[in-house]
């Protein structure tokens, strides 16, 4: 079983002080019927908070999928 919450390397905002996304793989971003991704084919869904270290990301996702078990 994949996790819920996951971190997608980078600003979703397109702010440079981000460097993760932690994001909500239940409620995916979408365009009528098609779910938007990046240049690379990673898929986005809702965001839940954006970090300034990939730590504080790591340490959000892991706390919120822990909660969800």
């Amino acid at each position: 079983m994949s996790d819920r919450y996951i971190i997608y390397e980078g600003s979703r905002s397109v702010h440079c002080c981000f460097v993760a996304t932690v994001m909500d793989t239940t409620k995916p971003d979408m365009i009528g019927d098609e779910h938007l991704e990046d240049d690379n084919g990673n898929k986005y869904y809702e965001t839940i908070c954006e970090c300034f270290t990939m730590e504080d990301a790591v340490e959000i996702a892991e706390a919120l999928n822990k909660g969800m078990k």
